[in-house]
């Protein structure tokens, strides 16, 4: 087991790309350590649809869902690839790829406490009125965590 343990948010955003970026500057030498990548999507509901033209729609929008899914997927190989091309070894990088059950903040709160993780590294967007009134996800991690480091990217 690594003695550095690293739980990689990603969401496919450009602060998501600078936070990879960060990982490979800071950790790809050393050779005890293990990054995971996390990404929960939402997952597409089960619908008996029938031969009606508004079902049919319907079953389209799903089938949409379900590629978008895929393509994420996809999205979180290509960032696994980037840290291979980068320094690390194909057994210190993991990703987990999961439904989504509660908010994000939610999921690698519960990620975190499995006891797995040494270190967050997490971004934050800048701005957004909203997320003064909603509460960010590094606000909700932060103030759930205890003893884990929490690196953030800007």
């Amino acid at each position: 087991m690594a003695s550095q343990r690293i739980l990689l948010p990603y969401n496919f955003t450009n602060y998501d790309q600078k936070a990879l970026d960060f990982v490979i500057r800071t950790f790809a030498h050393i050779e005890d350590v293990e990054v995971t990548l996390f990404n929960s999507y939402t997952s597409v509901p089960e619908i008996k649809t029938n031969d009606s033209p508004i079902m049919n729609k319907l079953k389209g929008n799903l089938s949409y869902f379900s590629q978008r899914i895929r393509e994420q997927e996809e999205g979180l190989k290509v960032a696994k690839r980037n840290l291979l091309e980068n320094g690390f070894s194909e057994d210190q990088i993991h990703y987990v790829f999961k439904p989504r059950n509660k908010d994000i903040a939610g999921e690698i709160i519960d990620l975190a406490l499995s006891g797995l993780y040494d270190l967050i590294v997490i971004n934050r967007k800048p701005g957004k009125v909203t997320r003064f009134f909603t509460g960010s996800v590094l606000n909700k991690v932060a103030s759930a965590l205890k003893d884990t480091t929490i690196c953030l990217v800007t």
